[in-house]
C-alpha cells in the first residue's frame, strides 16, 4: 500500500500546484465539454446500453469531440509525468510528435485491454448465467463481483505494461516487454494497488448508477470529475513506479 499512499501524496501535497501543472489539458477538456453541451449533448449520455444509441451519428463533430477529449486526457497525463519525473534530468522537448507517440501507446494498451477484457468477460458472463438459474438475469451482487474481478485483473495486467506511458512522456520510450520485466519485482504491490482501484471504481459506479438515471447533468457534475480524479491517481501511480523502477529514486512530494 506504500505505492498507493505515495501516489496520493504526490497529488495532494500541493493541490493547487497539481491543478496548475495539468491546467492546459484540463482547459482543453473543459472547452471540449462546453462545445459538446451546445452542439452534441447526446455524447454525454452515450452508452451501449442506451436504447437511443442508434440516434448518435459517429461522424463529423462527434468524432472530433471524442478525439479532442482523449487528447486532453493524454495531455494531462504527459504534463504530470514530466513535472514529477524531470527534476533531475531534463526530458525531451514537449511537441506534437511526443504527444502522438504517447497517444499511440495509449491506443495500443487500450487494444490489449479490449482483447483481455473479452477473454475475461465472456467466460465470467457464461458462468454467471449458468450458475444463476433464475429468470430475469443475474443478481446485482453477482454483477458487481464480476465487474470487480474483471477490473482487478485488467488493472493489474495494465499496470505491468504501462511503464511505456511515462517513458514516452519523457521522450525515452521503452517496450511492452521491458515494462513487463521491470515490474516483475512489484507484482505483489501491484495486486494491492489493482484491488484498491478496482474496488473504488466498482463502488463508485454502483453508487452513481443508483442515484439517478444517466443524464447530461449527471455526467457533467458527477461522472466527469470522478473520471478526472481517477485518471490523475493512475497517472501518479505510474509516475511513482517509473521513478522507483527506472530512475531508481523515491519521489518527493513537491
Amino acid at each position: 500500500m506504500k505505492l498507493m499512499r505515495h501516489a496520493i501524496a504526490l497529488l495532494t501535497h500541493n493541490p493547487f500546484q497539481t491543478i496548475r501543472v495539468v491546467a492546459p489539458g484540463l482547459a482543453l477538456m473543459i472547452g471540449v465539454i462546453a462545445i459538446t453541451v451546445v452542439f452534441a449533448p447526446d455524447l454525454l449520455t452515450y452508452s451501449t446500453a442506451n436504447p437511443k444509441v442508434d440516434t448518435l451519428r459517429w461522424s463529423g463533430l462527434p468524432l472530433v469531440l471524442v478525439a479532442s477529449f482523449i487528447l486532453s486526457y493524454a495531455l494531462m497525463a504527459v504534463l504530470w509525468h514530466r513535472y514529477t519525473l524531470s527534476a533531475s534530468r531534463k526530458p525531451h522537448p514537449l511537441g506534437p510528435m511526443l504527444i502522438l507517440g504517447y497517444l499511440w501507446r495509449v491506443t495500443l494498451l487500450a487494444a490489449i485491454q479490449l482483447g483481455a477484457s473479452l477473454a475475461l468477460i465472456l467466460p465470467l458472463t457464461f458462468a454467471q448465467q449458468n450458475g444463476g438459474g433464475v429468470i430475469g438475469g443475474p443478481a446485482l451482487p453477482s454483477i458487481l463481483l464480476t465487474t470487480f474481478l474483471t477490473q482487478l485483473i485488467l488493472l493489474w495486467f495494465s499496470l505491468r505494461l504501462s511503464l511505456i506511458l511515462p517513458a514516452a512522456a519523457l521522450g525515452r520510450p521503452i517496450t511492452l516487454l521491458q515494462s513487463w520485466r521491470l515490474t516483475q519485482t512489484m507484482t505483489r504491490a501491484l495486486w494491492g494497488v489493482s484491488t484498491l482501484l478496482a474496488l473504488l471504481n466498482t463502488v463508485l459506479t454502483a453508487t452513481i448508477n443508483s442515484l439517478a438515471p444517466p443524464t447530461a447533468g449527471r455526467t457533467l457534475v458527477i461522472e466527469l470529475p470522478i473520471y478526472v480524479l481517477e485518471g490523475l491517481l493512475i497517472f501518479s501511480v505510474l509516475t511513482t513506479l517509473y521513478a522507483q523502477l527506472i530512475q531508481k529514486k523515491r519521489l518527493i512530494a513537491i
